[in-house]
């Protein structure tokens, strides 16, 4: 005879087994959904990797307008490419989606910056004299006049050679630039409408959104205590403050004149008819880009002044279309350090121990010296090609061919 407790035993022993068949399927369902969800992520990421290459790629030239592909025909994945202009550099965009999973991606292209040379002078019949602890390093384009040594305040050239690099011959203007994206930036200046600027914290805004435009009243000239991040342009018409407390990440800045406070801390691009002032100490992180857009009218001299010990990673850049009497100029502060490309269809300006790791391009050089304010003379600079990072990407501003586009940045 079974005892009576018996029926209870095998009827728990039979619910046990129950639930762990019930969890043991469940496990497999769930396992099956988190391999199948790996499997398509993982598909979504090659996509996105194929995606980046197509937009990468010199076939692609399409701005402002999504472009929907299946790469497999297979009517499963999808890519949505978009590349716009953002400021001086290129902006892409590509989603992948699979059903309901959608993976995205941004970024900032730039060109390949394969030139060798350090500095571009153009050919006005007169030689660039060297004086001091200068150092050319990196193959130069010069005047036919070439280079020479000078005695600057009593004190001769130090060095053994003029250059350490190969010399070719200038033309007698600076390289043209990409009038596609001058007709961009021209456009940003003259905006009139946008969004009314009350920040009073912080504004991130996605590449993957539509631009936040923000229009500046005449009474909001000082951006102060406020962080900007993202796919952010500020327009003004009239000069704009930054302050040292605003923090910029990628935001782009359009006005007639710009003033930068001495401390500022940031990466930006900042476009001016008439003056960008950007004060001591300041450290504007890559890509940065300040330029400065002289227009037919204008008739003063546009400029960018860099104060004393400030870093630079990017692009310096001064344009007119016409020459005029008073040639755009960049005046670059003492104890200077910028990486990457300055560029002026007019003059620069340099103070003693300044160094530029990457190109320069100018029409004329000046140095100011306590005495003498001296032409095509370089004292105490050092220029040096060698020592820009072999990472350093480009803008798409300047003409050269068909290089090659890679990843400058990436975004959100």
């Amino acid at each position: 005879m079974l005892k009576a407790s018996t029926l209870y035993i095998v009827v728990i022993v039979s619910l046990l087994i129950a639930m762990i068949s019930a969890s043991l399927l469940t496990i497999a369902f769930y396992y099956r959904l988190e391999v199948q969800k790996k499997v398509r992520f993982d598909k979504l990421l090659v996509n996105t990797s194929s995606g980046t290459e197509i937009l990468l790629s010199e076939g692609f030239s399409a701005y402002d307008k999504d472009q929907v592909s299946d790469l497999f025909e297979e009517q499963k994945d999808s890519l949505v490419l978009r590349k716009e202009i953002w400021g001086v550099y290129e902006l892409g965009l590509v989603k992948a989606f699979e059903l309901k999973d959608t993976l995205k991606r941004s970024f900032f292209a730039g060109t390949t910056f394969l030139d060798p040379n350090v500095i571009y002078l153009a050919d006005e019949d007169r030689p660039l004299s060297l004086s001091g602890k200068t150092q050319l390093i990196g193959d130069g384009e010069l005047p036919k006049s070439g280079l020479k040594q000078s005695y600057v305040d009593g004190k001769p050239y130090e060095g053994k050679e003029l250059i350490k690099g190969k010399i070719t011959e200038s033309s007698r203007g600076v390289p043209p630039l990409n009038e596609t994206l001058l007709g961009d930036i021209e456009k940003k200046f003259n905006v009139e409408e946008g969004a009314v600027f009350n920040v009073r914290d912080s504004v991130s805004n996605s590449f993957f959104n539509p631009v936040l435009l923000y229009k500046l009243t005449p009474d909001q000239q000082e951006i102060t205590d406020v962080k900007l991040k993202g796919k952010i342009i500020l327009v003004s018409d009239t000069i704009v403050n930054i302050s040292a407390t605003a923090v910029f990440e990628d935001v782009q800045v359009y006005a007639p004149a710009i003033i930068v406070a001495s401390g500022f801390k940031g990466t930006c691009q900042l476009f001016a008819r008439d003056s960008i002032v950007i004060g001591k100490d300041c450290a504007f992180g890559y890509p940065s880009f300040a330029g400065v857009f002289k227009s037919a009218e204008s008739k003063i001299q546009s400029k960018i002044s860099i104060g004393k010990g400030v870093t630079f990673s990017g692009v310096l850049l001064s344009y007119e279309k016409k020459r005029t009497d008073l040639q755009t100029m960049i005046s670059i502060g003492e104890k200077s350090h910028l990486r990457g490309e300055v560029f002026a269809t007019g003059y620069i300006k340099m103070e003693r121990g300044i160094t530029v790791y990457g190109k320069v391009y100018a029409k004329r050089f000046i140095m100011q010296t306590p005495s003498t304010l001296y032409e095509n003379y370089l004292i105490d600079i050092t220029l040096n090609r060698n020592l820009l990072s072999k990472y350093y990407l480009s803008s798409m501003m300047f003409k050269r061919g068909t290089p090659e586009r890679r990843i400058l940045k990436w975004l959100n």
